[in-house]
């Protein structure tokens, strides 16, 4: 297929940051399977974890703006490989034993290696595209890489705790990871001094560059003058709708571990079975991501996505044989990857460089927000042994969120 050989044709600086992203996607995949069993294993109860998470969150969303400042002093390349220096080290300390407060601690330093990577990372590897189409592609392949190899981290922890509730060793080894890909950045990465041409933003906002997207131009460029919302405005309308996005993606995202392991009654081996198949799923979806928006138009593959969601989470609520649940479950977690990947690069494609490190914080914050609270409510309900109450949340929240989207960012978008 053309469109898949034209993948491969991206900038060096894309192909290196994509192959980068592998150890990323490995180190990330091993922590986030056993983080919150290892901490129930150390007697943490569930609403801890909860709230260590909650915190976490917030720590990101108060760091988002400096960090978008330091990335336009210090460089994003910089930022982008201390922030994995930082998870590597939060891996390390959450591996010992210790009190609460010093799992704050540990949360802390992984919360702020985060918030480097995330508000750097798209606007880096953004730099390093020619086109809008190729941010695109970038955005989508990178999200491909990365939750391919997280299902491949998430298999590996899987067997290397072995039903032992013994924790440690996978989060040992996804510090290691996380540091080499701390270094292998640093080191392999191009510089970002490529010159930037900022008309090439403003010209292709207009659908020049996606021209399978012109089926939609006509709904897109109505009304005239909504479409020149002025751009600190545009800032702080797109980040609040990614609060609402975040919010209902996180009633479920940050606990779909202990939610598959206690609503099915499965051991640990069998839960990163289903996660590394989901990780397949995540993979397949985002590489179909940019082919969707070019052969449908960007509005009506979001509002076709954004419905599948809805209806996807709904049915999870309900009380199903596992045969049933295991194939929704991995349909779901293709169709919020797809979701997400459509919105973040057609968010991000929206503005100039120079004001995406502004919006990469801001969406940051905002993200943080919106995750905060639904985490924190999310382990509430968790430990009132309810694992089915997350999913009829997540599907009224998305209708909210698809409800913002028709009414203020279609017109502007």
């Amino acid at each position: 297929m053309a469109y898949l050989r034209d993948l491969w044709r991206l900038p060096v600086g894309v192909r290196r940051f994509l192959a980068t992203e592998a150890l990323y996607g490995i180190g990330i995949g091993m922590y986030s399977l056993v983080l919150n069993l290892h901490l129930l294993s150390r007697g943490l109860k569930a609403e801890q974890v909860g709230a260590l998470a909650s915190l976490g969150i917030l720590i990101m969303g108060a760091a988002a703006i400096p960090v978008s400042m330091l990335a336009s002093r210090l460089g994003r390349k910089r930022l982008l490989s201390i922030g994995a220096g930082f998870v590597a080290a939060g891996s390390l300390a959450y591996s010992a034993d210790g009190s609460f407060g010093y799992y704050i601690a540990a949360q802390a330093l992984v919360s702020i290696g985060l918030t480097l990577i995330e508000t750097t990372e798209t606007p880096l590897l953004f730099r390093y595209c020619a086109t809008r189409q190729d941010e695109t592609r970038a955005y989508s392949l990178m999200f491909a890489v990365f939750t391919a190899f997280t299902g491949a981290g998430t298999l590996a922890a899987g067997y290397l705790s072995g039903g032992s509730a013994d924790y440690r060793p996978p989060l040992l080894l996804a510090a290691a990871i996380l540091l080499t890909l701390s270094i292998t950045r640093a080191l392999w990465l191009p510089p970002e001094k490529r010159a930037v041409v900022e008309d090439k933003h403003t010209s292709e906002q207009n659908g020049t560059a996606l021209e399978a997207g012109k089926a939609d131009q006509a709904a897109d460029k109505a009304p005239p003058q909504s479409n020149k919302l002025r751009p600190r405005r545009k800032l702080w309308l797109f980040a609040l709708f990614l609060a609402v996005i975040s919010g209902a993606l996180a009633l479920t995202g940050s606990f779909l571990n202990v939610i598959v392991k206690f609503r099915l009654d499965w051991a640990d081996e069998r839960v990163s079975q289903l996660l590394a198949a989901n990780g397949i799923i995540l993979f397949i979806c985002s590489l179909l991501t940019p082919y969707v928006i070019e052969r449908f138009g960007r509005n009506t593959a979001i509002i076709a996505v954004f419905s599948s969601n809805l209806l996807l989470f709904a049915l999870l609520y309900a009380q199903l044989p596992e045969l049933l649940f295991m194939p929704l479950f991995l349909l779901r977690g293709g169709g919020t990857t797809m979701l997400s990947n459509l919105l973040d690069s057609q968010l991000m494609s929206a503005f100039a460089d120079r004001e995406r490190n502004l919006f990469a914080g801001m969406r940051s914050v905002f993200r943080s927000a919106g995750s905060s609270g639904a985490t924190y409510a999310a382990g509430w309900i968790l430990a009132g042994e309810d694992y089915r109450l997350p999913f009829l949340l997540t599907s009224v929240a998305l209708a909210l969120a698809l409800a913002f989207y028709i009414k203020w960012i279609r017109p502007v978008l």
